[in-house]
């Protein structure tokens, strides 16, 4: 299976690499598809996602909340800045987890072709060292990997 890396880099960003055996077009498409995004953006066992909306357009909003069985929340909401089917999405996100809401981060992913798969890359631009150390202390490195493996599972064909 291919696994997912996550690396700091500089004092603001974090890279997430991560391959898939699926068509950029078919990874591409799993993320800006609002059914397809409900089914494998659920981050880790015991999560489930009861909102999911998304605008897929530049200047859409979208919102994704997360619970658990005992009842904990989050949501991530922003906007798109770009888009470059199947090659690239730009947005602006922030976690609200209660009042430690961090500021907005800014997203870019790209999907190569990588044989006769996918070599997705995301960087995640942080407003400040010590944002990017709460979001990693949030745990989203363990949701990521397991939703990311949902998406492959989902997409190989």
């Amino acid at each position: 299976m291919n696994k997912m890396t996550m690396t700091k880099v500089g004092e603001t960003d974090l890279r997430v690499i991560r391959r898939f055996d699926a068509p950029p077009e078919a990874v591409y498409d799993a993320h800006v598809d609002e059914a397809k995004i409900k089914r494998w953006m659920l981050g880790p066992e015991g999560w489930s996602m009861p909102d999911c909306v998304i605008d897929a357009r530049p200047g859409g909003a979208f919102s994704y909340t997360w619970e658990n069985q005992g009842g904990e929340r989050f949501t991530i909401r922003g906007t798109f800045v770009s888009f470059d089917p199947p090659h690239r999405i730009v947005h602006e996100e922030t976690m609200e987890m209660g009042d430690d809401t961090p500021p907005m981060s800014r997203v870019t992913t790209e999907f190569a072709a990588d044989g006769d798969g996918t070599l997705m890359t995301m960087v995640i631009s942080y407003a400040s060292a010590e944002a990017r150390e709460g979001a990693v202390a949030s745990g989203m490195e363990e949701g990521m990997a397991f939703s990311y493996d949902n998406l492959d599972r989902m997409v190989t064909v």
